[in-house]
Order: C-alpha cells, then structure tokens, then sequence
C-alpha cells in the first residue's frame, strides 16, 4: 500500500525542514542586541518563547515517521522535549555573545514546557491517524 504522504517517504529530508527553518530564525533573533529587543519586556518574553518552542516541538515531531509514532509514542516525544531543551541553551549560549542580551534559566524551562506542550499536542492530534495526508491509500 502506497501512503499519500508520499512527500515525507519519497524525500525524507523534506521532514526536516521546518525544524531548521524555525532554528534559523531563533539564532536571528538571538543575534539582535538588547536595544533591538528592548519591546518584549519580562513576562511576555516567557510566553513568546514558550509558543515558538511549541512550534519548534511539533516540528521536531515530524523527524520521525508514522511507524516511530505507532510503536513507541512516548520515547520520540522524550526525544522531541530534549531536542527542544538542547535548542534552548544553545539559543541562551548563543545570547551571552551579543551585546546587551543575557543568559535566563527561566527562557531555558519557558522553552522546555513550549516544547513538551507542542509535542503534547502532536501526540494527542495524532496526524497520522486522523488527517488523511498521512493515512494509507486506498490502492
């Protein structure tokens, strides 16, 4: 049986691209000095961070194929979390570099629950079962 998200099996790199995009655009971000960032005051900075990570999450989700899913949900969905935390402190690391920008923990746990509820939510949605880009085809 042929799968109609042919896209993900016929080019498996093409699961990849969203997460990178979305890297890309963080360490961007992370390059702006404190005085370009000066708009997103305290408690809204954990929140801007928590949905981008969220996103980043459901990204990550999309690495593995609907077999992963099907058979181990929560070991990918672990792995997803900790790709996510791993981008956070790397994205921190990378702001002690930039002039007027500082190191938070708080960024770091705001990215590691984004992440878990992204992912959360791409294994309660459970894409491959419900939508039918990615259920098997009829052939």
């Amino acid at each position: 049986m042929q799968k109609l998200d042919f896209l993900f099996e016929r080019y498996p790199l093409f699961r990849y691209i969203p997460a990178i995009l979305l890297l890309a655009l963080l360490f961007r971000t992370s390059s702006i000095d404190g005085e370009g960032m000066s708009w997103l005051t305290e408690p809204y900075d954990k929140i801007v961070h928590g949905a981008t990570y969220a996103f980043l999450g459901t990204f990550f989700a999309l690495w593995f194929s609907n077999f992963h899913w099907k058979t181990k949900p929560f070991l990918y969905a672990v792995i997803c979390v900790i790709l996510c935390v791993i981008a956070g402190v790397l994205d921190e690391f990378h702001q002690s570099f930039v002039p007027g920008r500082s190191v938070s923990a708080g960024d770091v746990i705001a990215d590691f629950i984004g992440g878990t509820i992204g992912v959360i939510i791409f294994v309660r949605v459970k894409p491959w079962q419900r939508f039918r880009i990615f259920k098997e085809s009829e052939k």
